[in-house]
């Protein structure tokens, strides 16, 4: 099976199309390979982003590979098995787990600039979370949620992984910072539940929840933004 028809057939509304064997017209074909194509660079990226933790941490390469997988599949398979999407994905289609341990491996043999890493973590954390809040919305809402549900199921998608890659390498975990952490996966899952309610196609939608959740994040790290505690003084 294709990795295209391995996605449809566990894609939400299309999983009756694929089973009943009909052929996927071009644009649905379309639909399917983009959000195929962010599921794995979002994949990645968070698979570069606990392989990084791990370098930092001075583990050897089964280490690489356990911190690599942490964010890579974590939060997706709290959000399966909450929606009742099972297997979980990563069961279904083993390609994303060989897309982290690739990952894990290039990281652990790839030279780096000294006090790079932890730059080089933020900005693929960043990528990820954006397209696994966008992505994680995306399916919630595809399995029947209702919108706020799938927004917080998106959130889940995206911080989850990173709290137990965090907790492993017993640092305090970002969304538990002050930084713009779970915010910006609240402005991915709420712009494409906006864009859902518009009707924008698929692609479009799911590259503009992607674009500001990643924005909002960016700008965070850039300027060093956060939000107010108790006891600061503005």
């Amino acid at each position: 099976m294709t990795p295209v028809k391995a996605f449809a057939w566990r894609f939400g509304s299309l999983t009756n199309l694929a089973e009943s064997g009909e052929e996927i017209g071009y644009s649905q074909r379309m639909n399917l390979t983009f959000i195929y194509f962010l599921e794995m660079l979002g994949t990645a990226a968070f698979a570069i982003s606990g392989a990084l933790a791990a370098s930092r941490k001075r583990m050897d390469i089964f280490g690489f590979s356990v911190l690599a997988l942490m964010p890579a599949i974590g939060g997706g398979t709290i959000r399966d098995l909450v929606i009742g999407r099972t297997p979980v994905f990563w069961i279904e289609d083993s390609r994303y787990v060989t897309v982290a341990i690739i990952s894990a491996i290039i990281v652990f043999f790839a030279p780096y600039k000294v006090g790079s890493r932890q730059r080089v973590l933020i900005w693929m954390d960043a990528m990820g979370l954006a397209l696994f809040a966008a992505l994680g919305t995306k399916i919630s809402l595809e399995h029947g949620t209702g919108p706020v549900v799938a927004v917080m199921l998106g959130v889940t998608t995206a911080v989850t992984g990173g709290m137990i890659r965090d907790m492993i390498c017993t640092e305090i975990p970002l969304i538990l910072s002050n930084e713009i952490y779970a915010t910006a996966a609240f402005v991915a899952g709420g712009t494409l539940v906006t864009a859902e309610y518009f009707e924008l196609a698929p692609g479009p939608a799911l590259a503009i929840a992607v674009a500001a959740g990643f924005a909002v994040r960016a700008l965070g790290i850039i300027y060093n933004w956060s939000l107010p505690s108790i006891g600061t003084k503005h």
